[in-house]
């Protein structure tokens, strides 16, 4: 995998569901300033790439769920590892479960939600099957499709725009724009990024490429916030289930360009795939340390299932899931995010500490 892969990777990760679910919770928490808070989370989310850089250079050569057992042992590290397939099973779980409200609420409302997500996983399982390399280059046949349909919408909505939507900025002061912020941050998961860094072929720019995928992608959601703002109103932004998608529809260039809401639809659909199988290739690797195996593909199928199960059984309605996001989500993935992480990088430091000093302890 290249570093222009990895790229793409990172900003279909960053983009993922946020381009449909995050306007409605930013605008909900910081109002006029949702956009701030969007800032406010990729500022937050730079901060923890940073960390994750640190643990890349500290566990050389090393992926996400090696990291743990070098840092924790063998046995302690597995159990870490499995909080984290935990972690991700529920994030993509819930992606799918996400995938299938949308879909049979505003696309296909007659088509029943279980075979909308079966047909979805079954191409994930096809996919999972051929290795994430295939994935990577599929990323770069969906990348330029991606940002012509952003353009599109971005230049149809501009004569939309009332500017008055968006005054007063920081009526509520700094508060609220950093605790959507905080929200916000933690629906980008770009820890998954660190299980694929060592199939990258060459570490030289990987950096720079992870780090431009986070921005890039950040990017395109705080124009997706900004505009639902200026656009469809605090009220509506902040009320609607998905107001990326109510934004697309009020498109209407001289009552002949209008109703092009499916561009909107492809794009999330894209970014979604690259995001939902970023998560099940991380929970393969997961499952294959965790259990010994000789290779991730056995695992493709018992992910496959329970993935299923955990998709019917999680996403019950739109108002039990806006719950869980907002009194729970936060606390649960900054454990993952942040104070794990912290934790592993502590660790080992500091048995790089002990053995340099057990090395400069010996006789010579």
């Amino acid at each position: 995998m290249g570093s222009r892969q990895f790229f793409i990777l990172t900003f279909g990760l960053t983009v993922g569901t946020s381009i449909l679910v995050t306007p409605s919770g930013l605008a909900a928490t910081a109002r006029e300033d949702a956009w701030l808070g969007g800032l406010a989370g990729y500022m937050i989310n730079l901060g923890m790439a940073a960390m994750y850089i640190g643990l890349v250079k500290l566990f050389p050569g090393q992926n996400l769920f090696g990291m743990f057992e070098k840092a924790f042992g063998k046995w302690a590290g597995k159990a870490v590892s499995l909080l984290y397939f935990v972690y991700f099973l529920i994030l993509a779980g819930t992606l799918l479960g996400n995938l299938g409200f949308f879909v049979t609420s505003e696309v296909l409302p007659d088509t029943p939600i279980d075979i909308v997500q079966i047909l979805f996983l079954a191409a994930c399982v096809m996919c999972a099957k051929t290795g994430i390399v295939v994935l990577a280059r599929l990323g770069e046949l969906m990348f330029p499709w991606i940002l012509f349909f952003f353009m599109v919408l971005i230049l149809a909505l501009l004569p939309q725009i009332e500017w008055d939507y968006i005054a007063p900025v920081l009526e509520g002061g700094l508060g609220p724009v950093l605790t959507a912020g905080f929200h916000a941050s933690m629906f980008q998961e770009l820890i998954v990024m660190v299980v694929f860094v060592p199939q990258l072929a060459s570490l030289r720019n990987w950096k720079g490429a992870f780090l431009g995928g986070l921005t890039f992608g950040h990017l395109l959601l705080v124009s997706v916030v900004l505009f639902s703002v200026l656009i469809l109103g605090i009220e509506q932004s902040a009320n609607s289930t998905f107001p990326a998608y109510a934004l697309a529809k009020t498109i209407s260039l001289g009552n002949f360009l209008q109703r092009i809401e499916g561009i909107l639809i492809a794009l999330w659909i894209m970014t979604f795939f690259l995001k939902t199988m970023m998560l099940f290739f991380s929970m393969m690797q997961g499952m294959k340390t965790i259990l010994g195996l000789k290779s991730a593909s056995y695992a493709v199928y018992p992910i496959a299932v329970v993935l299923l199960l955990v998709a019917w059984n999680t996403y019950v309605n739109s108002v039990y899931i806006g719950e869980v996001i907002q009194k729970v989500w936060g606390g649960y993935a900054m454990i993952h995010l942040v104070a794990i992480p912290l934790l592993t990088g502590a660790s080992g430091l500091l048995r790089r500490r002990m053995k340099i000093l057990s090395e400069n302890a010996e006789p010579t």
